[in-house]
């Protein structure tokens, strides 16, 4: 997708959601971009076969979700007394290994320093994986916060509810389309997902929050961040709810050069009251956005690690892409390339935890005879950063954890004219930027530059700053 239509839709979404808009449009997660990620523009290349099929799986899936409220409650908590929060964190759970660690994937201990200074704090748990909710529920028995996992079905008369509601708003969307003049194709794409299984995903999640919040007692909402349309309407059904809750936004992953949804406000109650960063880097790119200013605070990263320089004796590249099998399979392709052309240049390939090179094997035959060169990493980050002295990627954020340890950055660009997926694309010094394999051979053979190393150290340091839990006790306190 190229810039100007990327920016038409951009702009032709955001007239519609603030056209007056209901929380069963805002919910339509087909009008909510969020950045120039293959997977996430897929959906806007679709043919009209595909939401043929897209509309008769919602139709099949929203049957199977009908018949599991029967039997589902809405959510399921860890303790069945009565729990009082003034905190609701909604976090998400995506692998069983999250289920042995104390603290929380994306708010680290935060909700124990809480704890530890007289506010109470629970945690309400986006399900990613197939796990069982007593699974999820039997592995933080006897914790000090309190869990809840969400259901991926309502009651039977909310679930029939739900979808009177989102068929009657069909009639308001289809009227703010024809008033602002929207393409016929493209307004067959937004209604179509104006009744999607993600669209009702969205519903779902926000309903159980602003009950478990409307139920605990809590004063304050703290969500993720990324421009979901989810995240919208927790704000908007907990303030309904209880309209004196004040909602945050914890901005956890990079902002991209052409992200879209999480630097454009709303309307005021789809909108967090403050958000918080995970560095400076965020802060001073959202403080760029339309969001007011003084709403925008700095809390830093449970992935913030402190710089150490390690020094490679093994001229080696770590190629690191996205948890996107058509970003790994490129980025591993160029650099097969050239592990080819010079054996004396060794290469780890690593996935994205959401990928597995079974999986990758299926997709493509590069992984047949590969040179010996060429390792498949099966440690973890840091142990393999360790063995290397430069990083590929495109736009992974690995890349932070790597140029934080003095890897040389190497950032591939398929063409000069492509739109950057860069996450650190706010930094120049030290960083290469590669479109063939003679700029990859000069970059991965470049001599190592100590002062560019301590440059890219600093950005690192101020991309994912330190967790400060004295600036959410500020925010939480009268």
């Amino acid at each position: 997708m190229n810039k100007d239509t990327y920016q038409e839709l951009c702009k032709v979404f955001d007239q519609i959601l603030t056209n007056e808009p209901t929380p069963e449009i805002i919910a339509n997660n087909y009008l909510h971009i969020l950045n120039l990620n293959p997977e996430s523009l897929s959906k806007y290349n679709t043919s009209k076969i595909e939401n043929f099929w897209l509309s008769i799986r919602f139709k099949l899936v929203f049957i199977i979700r009908l018949f599991q409220s029967i039997f589902n409650r809405r959510y399921q908590s860890l303790h069945q007394k009565d729990i009082k929060s003034d905190v609701l964190f909604v976090s998400h759970l995506t692998n069983s290994q999250q289920l042995s660690q104390g603290g929380d994937a994306y708010f680290g201990d935060l909700p124990y320093q809480l704890l530890d200074g007289n506010i109470s704090s629970s945690i309400a748990l986006i399900k990613h994986t197939k796990i069982s909710n007593q699974q999820v529920l039997r592995g933080w028995m006897g914790g000090r916060i309190s869990r809840f996992v969400l259901s991926s079905s309502l009651g039977f008369v909310s679930e029939t509810r739900l979808y009177l509601a989102q068929r009657r708003s069909r009639k308001r969307l289809e009227s703010i389309l024809k008033d602002l003049k929207v393409d016929k194709e493209l307004a067959k794409g937004i209604l179509c997902h104006h009744m999607s299984s993600g669209t009702f995903s969205s519903l779902r999640i926000a309903k159980q929050v602003a009950e478990i919040a409307n139920k605990v007692g809590a004063k304050f909402v703290v969500t993720t961040y990324e421009g979901y349309a989810w995240e919208r309407l927790v704000y908007y059904f907990t303030r309904k709810a209880s309209p004196n809750i004040k909602c945050l936004g914890y901005q956890h992953a990079a902002v991209f050069e052409h992200q879209h949804a999480i630097k454009r406000p709303l309307d005021k109650k789809y909108n967090p009251d403050t958000i918080l960063t995970s560095g400076i880097v965020a802060k001073d790119i959202l403080e760029k956005s339309q969001f007011k200013r003084g709403a925008i605070i700095c809390l830093g990263s449970p992935k913030y690690v402190e710089a150490s320089m390690i020094v490679s004796k093994s001229q080696s590249c770590l190629v690191v892409p996205e948890g996107i099998i058509s970003e790994s399979l490129a980025l591993f392709k160029f650099s097969l390339e050239c592990a080819i052309q010079h054996q004396e240049q060794k290469f780890i390939w690593r996935l994205h935890p959401l990928l597995s090179f079974e999986r990758l094997k299926k997709q493509s035959s590069i992984f047949k005879n590969l040179p010996d060169n060429i390792t498949l990493s099966e440690g973890g980050l840091d142990h393999d950063i360790q063995k290397c002295d430069s990083v590929l990627y495109s736009g992974s954020t690995a890349v932070v954890n790597a140029i934080n340890a003095g890897l040389r950055p190497i950032y591939y660009q398929h063409s000069s004219d492509e739109l950057s997926i860069d996450p650190i694309y706010t930094h120049q010094a030290g960083k290469f930027i590669v479109h063939n394999q003679y700029e990859l051979s000069a970059a991965i053979f470049q001599s190592p530059n100590r002062k560019n190393q301590k440059i890219l150290q600093d950005f690192a340091q101020d991309f994912y700053t330190h967790l400060d839990a004295n600036v959410l006790f500020k925010e939480l306190m009268p």
